[in-house]
């Protein structure tokens, strides 16, 4: 959990964005069932966490804003003695009220007497609910719910949703939340330095994993930042392959796309590695062109870029070093090659929130380069992929330090 006022500062923001004489109102979502007496490992709703940095189940966040007083409470489920006892699970109003910096902390269950008191003494015009809609066909979540209930008891009522207004609070990082993503990078780095270290042909993908998650695990690392992929050979050129299971042999690269998280924030690196550790000449010469396409883009990542005309720049450099190689003869054959988009920005989500077509980068936004090109007649893949800050004048690369280009990899992976 970061600093108190880090979320207090996030509260004021959409306060201000508020009308006079309304409310807002964000769940942290419920767990989920995974088997008969078990569930999945809970991760709150992003923007609940954003507003509060509580990270249980079952919790509410309300914002009051009437006649210009803004008021907050965080209602929390209050465990029976017998999750306690099975889960360890308490309830602290005291602690809640001093890392939030919310001065009132109630039993969930006091909520619609609240939401029905609240009605009846002011004249509320307004609701600002969020309402995250990823298809159309998902079930409603609690917002959405609500909002139906609120409509047929209030039909008067304006309702809002609120969720492009966090998000677009989240684009722009603050300093402790930059700090939480470069430790995330850090300890990604040192997992992917320990594979590298045991690495060698005739082990499984999933075992040379298991070096990068003892690192994760050390640090008490609950969860990566996402299903961690381990491609060697063709299965590289699946982009999102995760099971893990194929014995490298020796010749093979293998492809890397991974992240811890740290606070809540994530790293995402992608590298392609030789499994010997040493490049065959053809692997190099395709290696060096993914790298030239990522390094190009990087080179110009700085404020007042087009963050989508990234992706453009990094394809155009790859297209002319693959003609150069006789890969290619013209530049749009480079789509038999290249599938997806270069980058995406990072923060609670590994692909975040934020303007993907229009937006101009600004200083302290984060998000990642991950040009990649997949040769499926070669039976290699290779997607290359860091963590970047954007700065006054330009960028920092968070994760320059995992092993990138073929010299460095070649030496690092040779004990040198």
């Amino acid at each position: 959990m970061l600093e108190t006022k880090f979320y207090q500062e996030n509260r004021k923001k959409l306060s201000e964005y508020m009308v006079d004489n309304s409310f807002y109102f964000v769940h942290s979502g419920s767990e989920l069932e995974s088997t008969y007496d078990e569930c999945f490992l809970f991760e709150p709703y992003r923007n609940f966490l954003y507003l509060t940095g509580v990270s249980r189940p079952d919790a509410l966040f309300v914002m009051t804003k009437i006649d210009g007083v803004v008021k907050e409470t965080l209602f929390m489920h209050i465990p029976t003695p017998r999750e306690t006892m099975y889960t360890g699970a308490t309830f602290d109003k005291e602690k809640l009220m001093a890392e939030t910096g919310i001065a009132n902390v109630v039993d969930i269950n006091t909520w619609e007497d609240f939401l029905s008191r609240m009605m009846i003494r002011y004249d509320i015009q307004d609701a600002y609910m969020d309402m995250a809609r990823w298809r159309s066909k998902y079930f409603l979540n609690k917002e959405q719910l609500l909002a139906h209930e609120l409509k047929e008891s209030y039909p008067y009522l304006n309702i809002h949703n609120a969720y492009q207004k966090v998000c677009s609070l989240r684009t722009v990082k603050s300093a402790p939340e930059i700090e939480a993503h470069r430790k995330a990078v850090k300890i990604t780095e040192e997992g992917v330095k320990n594979m590298l270290k045991h690495m060698k042909p005739g082990m499984t993908e999933c075992q040379i994993e298991a070096y990068y998650d003892f690192v994760l695990k050390g640090y008490n690392v609950k969860s990566p930042a996402f299903t961690t992929i381990a491609a060697t050979g063709i299965n590289a050129c699946t982009l999102h392959y995760v099971d893990n299971d194929t014995v490298t042999k020796d010749g093979d690269m293998i492809l890397f796309d991974l992240g811890a998280k740290w606070d809540q924030y994530c790293a995402d690196v992608s590298r392609t590695y030789p499994v010997n550790g040493k490049f065959s000449p053809r692997q190099k010469e395709l290696y060096n062109v993914v790298l030239k396409g990522l390094d190009a883009a990087i080179s110009l990542s700085k404020p007042g870029q087009k963050k989508a005309d990234l992706q453009l720049i990094s394809k155009k450099v790859m297209a002319e070093e693959l003609i150069k190689i006789g890969k290619i003869s013209k530049p749009e054959e480079i789509d038999k090659y290249y599938f997806h988009g270069s980058g995406h920005f990072i923060g609670l989500d590994t692909h975040d929130v934020g303007d993907y077509d229009e937006i101009l980068l600004e200083k302290d936004m984060m998000f990642t380069l991950e040009p990649g090109l997949y040769f499926k007649d070669e039976g290699i893949g290779i997607r290359i992929e860091d963590t970047i800050l954007i700065t006054e004048d330009g960028c920092e690369v968070f994760s320059k330090d995992i092993p990138k280009t073929v010299e460095e990899i070649e030496r690092f992976m040779s004990g040198e």
